[in-house]
């Protein structure tokens, strides 16, 4: 992937990912799961998630970045119960970035959530890696 340099704020630093819902689509989820990895990061992956799943995991693992992925449409309402959630639990200063097929039109509603972060199908892993050590540095 050759992952930049500035990923040195990645180093030692811990990631939960997840899928939401019942999204039956994996290979995103794992292929950013690896680049995390590769960028020195701990990468904890759930699988499928529910919002208490995520905060209960988050609670527990204490991550920096919780990254969630979804291909099926259902982005809006899955991501407004985990940021919710996160919120409710006092959970809310993690970092969240969500990934997978989310219209262009949703991003600025995902973010009005609380979402950090919407990375779209295609996004190149370098940009992504990059954005998130920028993001929890």
């Amino acid at each position: 992937m050759g992952v930049p340099a500035v990923v040195t704020a990645l180093q030692g630093r811990k990631a939960i990912v997840a899928k939401l819902g019942m999204d039956a689509h994996w290979r995103g989820a794992i292929v950013v799961s690896n680049a995390l990895k590769e960028a020195g990061m701990e990468v904890v992956y759930l699988g499928h998630a529910t919002a208490q799943d995520l905060v209960s995991a988050v609670a527990q693992e204490d991550p920096a970045l919780l990254g969630l992925s979804t291909l099926s449409g259902n982005h809006l309402t899955e991501c407004e119960a985990v940021m919710a959630a996160l919120r409710d639990a006092g959970l809310d200063d993690v970092a969240v970035v969500v990934g997978g097929s989310i219209p262009a039109q949703d991003h600025d509603r995902l973010k009005s959530f609380g979402v950090d972060q919407v990375f779209g199908v295609g996004s190149p892993l370098t940009t992504i890696v990059t954005n998130i050590a920028d993001l929890i540095a």
